[in-house]
């Protein structure tokens, strides 16, 4: 039979919901008069109504009604709503389809409004149970059953999903179609198995699934199973003092006992007893009366030689106990307005009546049992079930592809999200890649800045070394001479003081010479001080030198140019290499006999050459190693222009070129680009 599905309040069970069955009701109606907190004292309504569901239902009734007018006058839709749903239950449990049904749609409206979906899916399956327990209805009960299992799905609530997956198997079961039956009811079974849950509820479900297989395996006939699952639920049932399961098992289990009828009726007068003390109007308290009457119907037919030791012994007095009970029973399902089960039974009274001989009754009943089962079981109402499980099927693979389609949407934006994060990464890979090129080429060109540096340190510290010395020697000369001239002014003749004078006054000069070169090289130095280019004739370069060296009557100078030759350069330092050069060729021919210094300008290519030859004694190694070798230094006033020539030359980028030797003097190439 279908299975109506407990309904849940907004709070949790009360703490003495430790205890169970008639003692936890017992206890919760003892708290009732004392409690003073409305949201409370629905909560106990709420829980005795629930428990009493189970022994005895018009209790059940009784404190749902209660707990409706109490949660109407605290103004609580949601209480409204549960309590609303369990006075229909009980309608349900006694077979008032009218009632169970109106009470049903008004709770299904304010859990509409509140968009309470679990107690959507319970109260619509409990709709579909009054459609196949009362009315037997089974299309519209399969339609309610799918309903409340989609809003079931919805929740993800295993609870109610077992139960609608329970009365889903049902219908496939009185529609005699076991493999669906079976199918579904698994499928509820393996969700009861899973549960973690050690509670009275889980364990009340977990009997009442293995209580529905076994009813499945009893319609097919596979009395080993029935028995198995049957005595499982039994035991469970009997744990937790769950009278209706206890009820609906021993029902089954009488079934299933086949031959044994000593077992058969006494599982089936036990279930009479239990059912009279709970609910004597439930569906299966009357299909279980009418098992009962079947189960002596059978002993008739059975014992013909009435040998078999239950009790009563003789044969009229068992057929008078089987129409009792038939009649019974068809009486009980007449009065809920349910024709299924009342169909059915009467097609067993009508075996009966034609066993004892009374055929006009037998045709009758028979023909009323006819009619029915070509109502209920037509090709027509299995077509509507079959639909209704097409359309769900259709739904949940529509369901199914949407989910799936959401599925692929959200991988593919995890992909592009992904390549996004790979594209970052990527992007910062490659700057910090740079940037550590940057940072190690950098530090490259500062070491070799630093080397550079200690390099010229090294070497002005070695010059200014010497420096110190050619500067210091004349000075020191003049000094010493001066003191000897004051302390001693007899000591030395008058051709020795004018020696020493003359020898004074040249080292004076050489070192006013040197001390303007080595201002002019220190200011080369000086980054902040830079060459300035423009363009300059050479002929306004030769006329300043021969104006500079007119005095140098000792040497006899010769000037060569081609055309009118121009040059971009900074004249303030080219004039400086061509005094410098010269000077040290006149100082060199000092004592050289037909001394001779020739000045020569030509073009060569896209540059300008600019030559100063002398016939003089050459340059030392030393000297030559000056112009080409930074570290290289060399004392004296000419080594020292050298230095300078060098330095200022490459501040302009002159190269210079020179080629000297004793026996044909000194030649300096100046190579310049032309204007």
């Amino acid at each position: 039979m279908g299975r109506i599905l407990l309904f849940l309040l907004l709070f949790p069970v009360l703490s003495s919901a430790q205890k169970q069955g008639r003692a936890l009701i017992d206890s919760l109606v003892a708290r009732l008069p004392a409690e003073g907190n409305d949201t409370v004292k629905a909560r106990l309504y709420r829980v005795i109504a629930d428990e009493s569901f189970f022994s005895n239902v018009d209790q059940a009734m009784h404190y749902s009604r209660l707990g409706l007018r109490h949660t109407t006058g605290m103004n609580w839709p949601r209480g409204i709503g549960v309590f609303n749903a369990y006075v229909g239950r009980a309608h349900s449990d006694k077979g008032d389809y009218d009632s169970c049904r109106y009470y049903f749609l008004k709770a299904i409206t304010i859990y509409k409004s509140l968009n309470d979906t679990w107690n959507l899916a319970s109260t619509t399956n409990n709709l579909g149970v009054a459609e196949q327990n009362i009315r037997s209805n089974y299309p519209a009960a399969m339609r309610y059953y799918f309903e409340g299992l989609a809003y079931a799905e919805v929740t993800g609530d295993n609870y109610l999903i077992g139960l609608c997956l329970d009365n889903v198997s049902e219908i496939y079961r009185v529609q005699k179609n076991f493999p669906k039956a079976l199918q579904f009811g698994q499928r509820a079974l393996a969700l009861r198995q899973r549960q973690s849950s050690p509670d009275i509820n889980a364990r009340r479900e977990l009997a009442a699934a293995l209580t529905s297989i076994a009813a499945i395996y009893t319609e097919m006939k596979n009395w080993p199973k029935a028995r198995q699952h049957g005595f499982q639920a039994l035991g469970i049932h009997k744990e937790i003092d769950n009278k209706d399961g206890l009820a609906k098992t021993y029902g089954n289990l009488s079934v299933a006992m086949q031959q044994d009828f000593g077992q058969k009726i006494s599982y089936a007068l036990n279930a009479k007893k239990i059912w009279d003390e709970i609910n004597p109007r439930h569906l299966t308290a009357v299909s279980n009366v009418a098992n009962l009457g079947i189960a002596y119907l059978d002993l008739v037919r059975s014992d013909t030689l009435q040998q078999s030791p239950v009790y009563p012994t003789s044969r009229a007095a068992r057929l008078q106990l089987a129409e009792k009970y038939l009649t019974e029973a068809i009486r009980l399902s007449a009065d809920k307005g349910e024709i299924g089960d009342q169909a059915h039974f009467r097609g067993s009274l009508a075996e009966l009546q034609a066993l004892a001989g009374n055929f006009k009754g037998a045709y009758e009943n028979f023909r009323l049992y006819q009619a029915v089962q070509d109502s209920l079981y037509s090709q027509e109402a299995k077509n509507k079930i079959a639909g209704l499980e097409g359309k769900r099927e259709i739904e949940l693979r529509d369901k199914q592809l949407q989910i799936n389609r959401l599925t692929i949407d959200g991988q593919r934006r995890q992909q592009l999200a992904l390549l996004v994060c790979v594209g970052l990464l990527l992007v910062i890979g490659g700057l910090l890649y740079w940037q550590g090129r940057s940072r190690k080429r950098t530090n490259t060109t500062l070491l070799h800045l630093n080397q550079e540096l200690d390099e010229a340190n090294q070497v002005k510290a070695r010059f200014f070394a010497i420096l110190s010395h050619d500067l210091r020697s004349p000075i020191a000369n003049l000094i010493n001479f001066l003191h000897l001239q004051q302390t001693s002014p007899d000591l030395l003749t008058s051709d020795q003081v004018s020696f020493h004078q003359q020898k004074i006054t040249d080292a004076a000069e050489g070192l006013l010479d040197t001390m303007e070169l080595m201002l002019l090289w220190s200011k080369s130095q000086m980054q902040q001080f830079r060459p300035t280019a423009k363009v300059i004739r050479v002929e306004k370069l030769f006329e300043y030198m021969k104006r500079f060296f007119a005095e140098a009557t000792h040497v006899q100078f010769s000037f060569e140019m081609q055309d009118d030759l121009q040059v971009v350069s900074d004249e303030d330092y080219l004039r400086t290499i061509l005094q410098n050069l010269t000077s040290n060729a006149v100082k060199a021919l000092q004592n050289q006999p037909d001394a001779r210094i020739a000045w020569e300008a030509r073009r060569e290519g896209d540059e300008v050459v600019l030559i100063i030859r002398d016939n003089g004694p050459g340059l030392s190694e030393n000297q030559l190693q000056v112009l080409h070798n930074s570290d290289a230094v060399v004392s004296g006033k000419t080594g020292f222009g050298l230095h300078m020539v060098r330095d200022l030359a490459r501040s302009i980028a002159c190269r210079i070129a020179v080629d000297s030797g004793a026996d044909f003097g000194t030649e300096f190439r100046l190579t310049i680009g032309k204007a």
